[in-house]
């Protein structure tokens, strides 16, 4: 007996990194095809949508009222220092500097400015959710969802810098070329899951 041995083609091995390199880069750019495509959706509705873009009436009444003791104290605060001193220096014969006056003054000011950021902030953004007294849980959620928003602002800024860079007949094409891929697969997934409670029921 003649005894047979096999020899690998030394190429299939740098074939298939090189197919695997293609899928991931077609994979790349079908997530960045959905990325546009999702990004212009949304960009329909807001235009869409002529009040997309306004503060609804309850979050906009409930920011109003928190506003009142987080910048009606500090502000009125501020006003009562600058009275302080003037009384203290005109009646009590009391000197103080400029500076110091002014510092206290502003400091007290720079509080109200504060507090005018944190009602805002610490105001629930939910038109059918009060939110708490002091808003400190409301306060971490909207820093997240502002943090969350300038990302997505970047994120977008780069999509837009590579939708405008594509022609337009380009992206229309490679777009439904993409969506027929999705419709196909859907396709497949709908028959496999059709065929596998046929399955199921025959072996009941």
């Amino acid at each position: 007996l003649e005894a047979t041995t096999t020899t690998d083609n030394p190429l299939s091995g740098g074939q298939d990194a090189l197919a695997r390199l293609r899928r991931v880069e077609a994979e790349k750019r079908d997530d960045e095809l959905r990325a546009i495509r999702d990004l212009r959706t949304i960009d329909r509705e807001v235009s869409s949508e002529e009040q997309s873009a306004v503060i609804p009436e309850q979050v906009a009444s409930r920011m109003g009222m928190r506003m009142l003791p987080f910048v009606g104290v500090p502000l009125f605060g501020g006003m009562g220092v600058f009275v302080a001193f003037w009384y203290f220096a005109t009646y009590k014969g009391l000197e103080f500097q400029p500076s110091l006056v002014a510092y206290s003054t502003i400091a007290v000011l720079a509080v109200g400015l504060l507090g005018i950021t944190y009602s805002v902030i610490s105001a629930s953004w939910d038109p059918e959710i009060e939110g708490s007294a002091l808003g400190i849980t409301e306060f971490q959620t909207n820093i997240g969802n502002i943090q969350s928003g300038l990302r997505r602002s970047r994120e977008n800024l780069l999509l837009r810098e590579k939708m405008n860079k594509i022609p337009k007949d380009e992206f229309d094409s490679s777009l439904s070329k993409l969506e027929k891929q999705e419709e196909k697969a859907e396709r497949k997934r709908l028959d496999g899951l059709g065929l596998k409670e046929k399955m199921e029921k025959e072996l009941e």
